[in-house]
């Protein structure tokens, strides 16, 4: 066996991105609601006109215990939206539980227009995602 001395290994640190922050970002709230399974959704589309190259948004749902802003609310959750170097910007949303199937959900970012687009779609109360609207009533099947 050989001799040999153990050196430690140098600590690496990466450093914080600071970058100064320019303001919120321009956006506008749609509601909706689907007609076949009554199920309401919200789609949120903002504009980030300076956005750094090669930065997408992102989104995150946060409890409202996470926060600290305001006493928290079990009626209640919030959607944070963040890009860089734009403030992030957070919408306050009802606590039900969302529908994450594919062609419920998604999110889009346009990169000549630099506009994010996301639509999340809550769960109906009664049995999950999918009940029947009674104003259309079933369906029937003529044979």
């Amino acid at each position: 066996m050989k001799d040999t001395q153990a050196f430690p290994q140098p600590k690496l640190t990466v450093a914080k991105r600071r970058t100064v922050k320019i303001g919120r970002p321009g956006y506008k709230v749609t509601k909706q609601r689907e007609t076949e399974t009554n199920q309401k959704s919200l789609m949120f589309e903002l504009d980030y006109p300076q956005i750094e190259p090669r930065i997408k948004p992102r989104f995150r749902l946060m409890s409202s215990y996470e926060q600290r802003h305001e006493q928290p609310d079990d009626r209640f959750q919030y959607l944070l939206i963040a890009a860089e170097p734009y403030e992030t910007i957070g919408f306050k949303i009802p606590n039900v539980e969302i529908d994450f199937s594919e062609d419920k959900h998604f999110t889009y970012w346009d990169d000549v227009t630099h506009k994010y687009t996301l639509q999340i779609t809550f769960k109906n109360k009664q049995s999950g995602a999918h009940t029947v609207n009674p104003s259309i009533g079933p369906q029937t099947i003529q044979k």
